[in-house]
């Protein structure tokens, strides 16, 4: 009988220690991931962004390479964007039976942004793997790359914007206050594919099939978002337009362009995602952007 009480204390006390020894562990844990990630933004993410100079010019060097030896060079970037607008909002138009001067606009509008979001997007799993070269050779802040490859992508949306401002222009789409919100929305795009390419790009580089998944599910997410169809022709089934993250990121450029309104609710859920991303990218390079080199 001794013996059996002995027994049930000595398991008791063990699990209480077990108790307190896991709870100590979590909260070491805890401790050093936040002491980790302020390391990063201190180390990394604020002098990497706030180093202009650099990222602007690694990525206007990655653009005058993609159009090297081009006879038209960048034009090339705004032709391929108006062929596109144009030859798909005559067909759409005949087969929905709406007007171009409608459509066209409206096409315009979701186009240039989708290929903005897109661009970034595929470029997010290549992006430590495409400046191998300088991570491994000089020691520049990782936000540095992560910084220029998202510029690159707006500079590139900035000259197809062309487009967009042709199209309203001949269309007479009108002006209205509205628009003084692109600027925060444009910023809003910008900083989530950083706060996103930290967390795909960490992702990617040890797992490299996860860029053959983005790649697949472009064309997927091009057709589920109402890029060159309008919401109101999902009828009941809206719910898969307002779950659609890159819907409120196209929403918050095309409303205050075409609508002339400020789409509060799809603002709203363009930053949380951006908050979040930045969250998660933070916590991922804060424990993984030491091994980066060594995954290249």
């Amino acid at each position: 009988m001794g013996k059996l009480y002995l027994g049930v204390i000595l398991k008791d006390y063990g699990k209480r220690l077990y108790t307190i020894y896991m709870k100590d562990a979590s909260n070491s844990i805890q401790k050093g991931l936040i002491n980790e990630t302020l390391d990063f933004v201190k180390s990394d993410f604020l002098p990497g962004i706030l180093n202009f100079g650099r990222w602007k010019a690694l990525s206007l060097r990655s653009l005058r390479a993609m159009n090297r030896r081009a006879k038209l060079g960048f034009l090339w970037v705004i032709m391929s964007a108006t062929v596109f607008v144009v030859a798909v909002s005559l067909v759409y138009s005949l087969v929905f039976n709406i007007d171009v001067d409608v459509l066209l606009p409206y096409i315009a509008t979701g186009y240039i942004t989708w290929a903005l979001i897109m661009s970034a997007l595929t470029s997010m799993p290549i992006l430590f793997t495409t400046y191998a070269a300088y991570i491994t050779q000089k020691n520049l802040p990782l936000t540095v790359y992560v910084t220029a490859n998202a510029f690159e992508k707006m500079v590139v949306f900035i000259a197809q914007s062309l487009v967009i401002l042709v199209t309203c222009c001949v269309f007479k789409t009108g002006v209205s206050l509205a628009l003084l919100i692109l600027p925060i929305s444009l910023t809003l795009i910008f900083l989530t594919a950083i706060g996103a390419s930290f967390f795909i790009g960490v992702a990617a580089v040890r797992y490299r099939d996860l860029g053959q998944v983005v790649n697949s599910s472009i064309l997927i997410i091009f057709l589920l978002t109402p890029i060159i169809w309008k919401p109101e022709f999902s009828g009941k089934r809206a719910l898969i337009v307002e779950l659609n993250p890159i819907y409120h990121f196209i929403h918050i450029i095309r409303a205050p362009i075409l609508e002339h309104e400020i789409p509060l609710m799809s603002l709203l859920v363009a930053s949380g995602i951006c908050l979040s991303f930045f969250l998660l990218g933070f916590v991922v390079m804060a424990a993984y952007r030491h091994r980066i080199v060594f995954w290249l």
